[in-house]
């Protein structure tokens, strides 16, 4: 008889144990991604998504999924133009982001 009210009990408990990490691994957060910002020239300030941020170029920043808006102000002051401007940032990658003054090539790849 004990076999009997047994065998539901441990039949649950194997459910639950094989169950719940699909369960709840749909409900954890994503992993934060990375934005690498820099600029030609270095020292710019950035801002990510209108919020000014206390670290100049270049700088990785951790940032959560999706689309940001970048934006970098040259030491001068000067507006720079940013590649790309609005980055889509995915869960555990790094975009990297160059942002140059007017005029300025960007540094040549090696």
């Amino acid at each position: 008889m004990k076999t009997q009210r047994l065998f539901p009990v441990l039949w649950l408990a194997l459910c639950c144990l094989f169950l719940s990490p699909g369960l709840l691994r749909s409900q954890m957060p994503q992993r934060p991604g990375k934005l690498y910002i820099t600029s030609t020239p270095l020292g710019g300030t950035v801002t990510i998504d209108n919020q000014q941020m206390r670290r100049t170029t270049p700088f990785t920043f951790v940032v959560a999924p999706g689309y940001h808006k970048v934006k970098v102000t040259g030491p001068e002051g000067r507006p720079m133009k940013c590649s790309p401007e609005s980055p889509n940032v995915r869960s555990g990658f790094t975009v990297t982001v160059n942002c140059t003054a007017e005029g300025r090539e960007p540094p040549a790849k090696k």
